[in-house]
């Protein structure tokens, strides 16, 4: 998969930005998707893509590469808040700032170094950045609850809002 049809297919969707999370063989990085490009922070090797969710409040995409037939399995996931959910705050580990630029901060903690794709303050990376993942739950046949699916929905500085 190139980046030029990965760029295509959120063209496709009229999206306009998102955040990137991509799974290469070597690395996993976090970039964004503005102005009809993907910017990571890192130099990445589309040639090792595994596996790309490109998100944000309305919907999610992600492709996931079948190693057996080597080639890449689309899914989405539209916003629906007329099911039944709850959102999950995953920390995002990093406790100090190594960099920063205009676009990303560079967090760490324990020598592992994560791309955040905004920028943030000391205070913040202390009180901790969160991947918002939004559950979608109903009842089953026998009437127990069950996950039904899930989507990346975006970053939250704080429980309950997501930054913007």
């Amino acid at each position: 998969m190139t980046k030029e049809m990965i760029i295509n297919s959120i063209k496709e969707k009229k999206i306009t930005k998102a955040y990137i999370l991509g799974y290469f063989y070597d690395k996993v990085c976090v970039g964004i998707y503005e102005n009809e490009d993907i910017i990571f922070n890192r130099q990445v090797n589309y040639d090792l893509l595994t596996q790309i969710r490109i998100f944000n409040k309305d919907l999610e995409i992600k492709y996931v590469l079948d190693e057996e037939k080597q080639e890449f399995i689309y899914s989405e996931v539209i916003e629906d808040l007329e099911k039944d959910h709850f959102d999950e705050y995953m920390y995002v580990s990093g406790n100090k700032i190594l960099s920063s630029n205009d676009k990303f901060t560079t967090i760490t903690q324990i020598g592992r170094e994560v791309d955040i794709p905004f920028k943030v303050t000391s205070d913040e990376v202390e009180k901790g950045i969160r991947l918002v993942v939004r559950n979608y739950f109903e009842e089953n046949e026998d009437k127990q609850v069950v996950l039904s699916n899930s989507r990346l929905v975006g970053f939250s500085k704080e429980e309950g809002e997501l930054y913007e």
